[in-house]
């Protein structure tokens, strides 16, 4: 799923087996509803890419900004994770040394937010990665398909590209403001619902829509 300004790895969209029987010679408005509805009740889950916790962020990457160093607090402040001082091993020019970092660790309240579910993905030298679980700010879901178009992000003729806004059942903690501020996707994610247009892939495979990622 994408918007037409960002893409969020964090939305656990993978490709669905699951499709919407159709017409072969093309797509229609009920059919597509279908077959996208039922892929975001599936797959519509927002999450933030916190796959393995706990997590530890050291002196270098509150100097660096890392996106754990900023992030971490902002989840801390609303009581999602509890930090803790301990040593860690980091490479530092070729060698291994001990350094102090902060670890933060879900609390029993952050805890609620993990969603465990396999989330297979792929490193640019086409390795893939299979994470358990990931933190999640909310789900998406189907307000109305404003448009579908032929897909030029694949090379098969009956790929289309569906555009549609959606809802956004957030968590009440992504309301505050310093997660906001934390996590820009999200907090535009938010500001979007009901007029931010999002896609997604579909292709027809043996009679039935099924959603693809470009990605994958």
């Amino acid at each position: 799923m994408k918007t037409r300004q960002f893409v969020s790895a964090s939305l656990m969209l993978i490709v669905s087996s699951a499709g919407i029987c159709a017409n072969p010679t093309g797509p229609d408005q009920k059919t597509l509803t279908a077959a996208l509805e039922n892929y975001l009740a599936q797959h519509g889950d927002f999450c933030l890419g916190k796959y393995d916790w706990p997590i530890d962020v050291t002196a270098l990457d509150v100097g660096a900004r890392t996106r754990d160093a900023v992030q971490m607090p902002a989840l801390e402040k609303l009581g999602l994770v509890a930090s803790s001082s301990v040593t860690v091993m980091r490479k530092t020019n070729e060698t291994e040394e001990s350094v102090p970092a902060t670890r933060y660790a879900l609390t029993d309240e952050g805890k609620r937010f993990y969603l465990k579910k396999d989330i297979s993905l792929k490193t640019p030298d086409g390795q893939t990665i299979v994470h358990h679980g990931d933190f999640c700010a909310g789900k998406v879901s189907l307000a109305r398909i404003v448009k579908w178009d032929k897909s030029a992000s694949f090379a098969q003729d009956a790929d289309v590209t569906v555009s549609y806004t959606y809802k956004f059942a957030a968590a009440e903690w992504t309301h505050a403001p310093e997660i906001q501020k934390a996590f820009p996707m999200l907090d535009r994610l938010l500001k979007g619902e009901g007029t931010l247009q999002l896609e997604q892939h579909f292709r027809l495979l043996d009679k039935n829509w099924v959603a693809v990622n470009p990605w994958e």
